[in-house]
């Protein structure tokens, strides 16, 4: 079929139907390479009864963490969980190593397609709610400000177990924190994705690459696994308890 066709009977269907027909959280999983592989970890987790909570570092928009409380609804095999966000909503921090493209501040705005808010607009937890929300998803849990001021605050004292771990905070300072200060709610078999593996042009001693591979050196206890790579830029990497 032709891209003429195509388009001519998307304007057919828009017209008759009208533009937001198709459900919100059917946008976002279509328009997201990375959703098959979200599903497939959370079925993971769910199906080895890996247990805790689901939490994401690097909220931005939260279009990843709704899909990852979207897929577990699908066919949650009775485990419960609950959906944990950390983000400052202020953009990226500093970082000692220079990005191809990131500089402080960026992911103040939203840069990218968006089902309710319009690129250049501000970035806020109420978007991340109001997603949800648009979802029929349950709301969040979400956790404001620096890493380094709110996750010890709450994990492992309200989120003392974690299955997944979703890393979508781009540097190896903000990824280094995260690691650090989650683990120890880190579950035998906990699922580890990270959306910004391969920035830095893949140098493995830059950005999360970096960060994991001293956390692991930091962490004898745990023997990595690699899950799969995915998308562009993602790696993603399964956690069990060394033997004594």
């Amino acid at each position: 079929m032709s891209s003429f066709v195509r388009r001519a009977l998307r304007a057919t269907r828009d017209a008759v139907l009208g533009r937001g027909s198709v459900p919100v959280l059917s946008q976002i999983i279509r328009r997201d390479p990375r959703s098959t592989t979200f599903f497939a970890a959370l079925d993971y987790i769910n199906y080895e009864r890996v247990p805790g909570d689901v939490v994401e570092f690097g909220v931005f928009t939260g279009l990843s963490l709704a899909e990852f409380a979207a897929g577990d609804s699908f066919d949650n095999k009775g485990m419960t969980r609950r959906f944990v966000g950390f983000d400052s909503f202020e953009g990226l921090p500093p970082s000692a190593i220079e990005h191809a493209r990131w500089v402080p501040s960026d992911c103040a705005i939203n840069h990218s397609w968006h089902p309710l808010i319009p690129i250049g607009a501000p970035v806020s937890a109420d978007v991340t709610r109001n997603l949800f929300a648009a979802c029929g998803l349950p709301e969040p849990a979400l956790h404001i400000g620096q890493f380094d001021q709110t996750i010890a605050k709450v994990i492992p004292s309200v989120y003392s177990s974690i299955a997944l771990v979703h890393f979508d905070c781009d540097l190896y300072e903000s990824t280094r924190d995260a690691l650090a200060l989650a683990s120890p709610a880190f579950q035998d078999g906990v699922m580890l994705m990270f959306d910004d593996w391969f920035h830095y042009r893949g140098h493995p001693n830059k950005g999360q690459s970096r960060a994991f591979d001293e956390f692991l050196t930091q962490h004898p206890e745990w023997v990595p696994q690699q899950y799969r790579s995915y998308s562009t830029f993602c790696n993603s990497f399964i956690l069990s308890r060394r033997d004594v």
